[in-house]
C-alpha cells in the first residue's frame, strides 16, 4: 500500500475534482513512521474525482512550537502532494470561551507552517472545533473575528464545528462566517435512527453543511449513509469504526462508497 500510493503521487492526481460533497476526515492519528496515513494517501490517488479535506492536529492544535516534529512534517508534506486534498489544522474554541488571543496565536502558527523551506506543510484552512451553536451575539462575534483572522493569514478554508443543529437565530451569522459547518457529529447508531432532514439548519445550506459520524459497526451500511448525503446535497462526510478519529482504517471504505454516488 504505501509503495503504491507515494510511487503514483501527485502527478496521477490529475482529474478534476467532480464529487459536489467531500470527504471531511478528521486525522487525529500521530503519523509514527510512513505507514501510519497511507491509507489516505492512497484513496487520494484512487479517487482523484473525490476533495479530501484532511484535518491535522499534532497537540489539540498547533502545538507550542514553530513547526511540528519531523514525522508529523513529512506526513502533511505528502498530504500536499494530491491536488485533491486540503489540509485544515485543528483548533478548539471552547464554544467560543477560550481567549481570542490563543485562538489567534494557533491561527498564525499554522499560517506559518508556509514558510517551512524543506517541505511543503502549508495548511489551507481551519477546522474550529467546540464551535457553539447558540444565537449568542458575542459568541456570533467572536467567531466570525476569527474565521475574519485566519482567511486574513490565507487559511481561506473555514470550517465551524458545534456538532449539532444551530439555534436559529444564528444560522446567517455562522454560515456567512464559514464554509462548512458541521451540524450533524455523532454515533452511527444515532444517525441511522434519525430523521437526516431534522438535523440541519434548512435545505438552502445543506451545501455547506457537514455530518461526521463514528463508531460505525463493522457491517454499516455505508453506501446508505453516503449515498443520503450526497442526494440531500451536503457539503461533506464522513464515516469512521473508531470513537476518537485516531485511525484512518475507514477512509477506503467511505471514498469507494462515495464514488458510487
Amino acid at each position: 500500500m504505501l509503495g503504491f500510493s507515494y510511487l503514483m503521487g501527485s502527478a496521477l492526481v490529475l482529474a478534476s475534482v467532480v464529487s459536489s460533497t467531500s470527504i471531511l476526515l478528521p486525522l487525529y492519528e500521530w503519523p509514527t513512521d510512513n505507514t501510519t496515513w497511507a491509507p489516505v494517501y492512497e484513496a487520494a490517488v484512487v479517487h482523484p474525482e473525490i476533495q479530501f479535506q484532511v484535518i491535522v492536529n499534532p497537540d489539540s492544535g498547533p502545538g507550542d512550537t514553530q513547526y511540528p516534529e519531523s514525522e508529523y512534517v513529512s506526513a502533511v508534506a505528502q498530504l500536499n502532494t494530491y491536488s485533491n486534498v486540503q489540509v485544515l489544522g485543528y483548533i478548539p474554541t471552547e464554544y467560543a470561551t477560550r481567549d481570542i488571543s490563543d485562538v489567534e496565536s494557533d491561527i498564525s502558527t499554522y499560517s506559518g507552517w508556509a514558510k517551512y523551506k524543506k517541505q511543503n506543510i502549508t495548511v489551507d484552512g481551519i477546522f474550529f472545533d467546540e464551535a457553539p451553536n447558540t444565537n449568542d451575539t458575542s459568541k456570533i462575534s467572536y467567531m466570525t473575528e476569527i474565521s475574519k483572522f485566519a482567511r486574513a493569514d490565507n487559511l481561506t478554508t473555514i470550517v465551524f464545528n458545534p456538532g449539532t443543529k444551530l439555534d436559529d437565530g444564528s444560522v446567517n451569522g455562522y454560515f456567512d462566517a464559514a464554509d462548512l459547518i458541521v451540524e450533524f457529529e455523532n454515533s452511527y447508531d444515532t444517525w441511522i435512527t434519525c430523521v437526516p432532514a431534522d438535523e440541519f439548519s434548512a435545505p438552502d445550506d445543506y451545501s455547506k453543511d457537514a455530518v461526521l459520524l463514528y463508531s460505525a459497526p463493522l457491517e454499516a451500511n455505508y453506501d446508505e449513509v453516503l449515498q443520503e448525503a450526497k442526494q440531500m446535497g451536503l457539503g461533506a462526510a464522513y464515516l469512521t469504526n473508531t470513537d476518537d478519529y485516531k485511525n484512518a482504517d475507514s477512509i477506503s471504505k467511505v471514498a469507494s462508497a462515495m464514488q458510487l454516488w
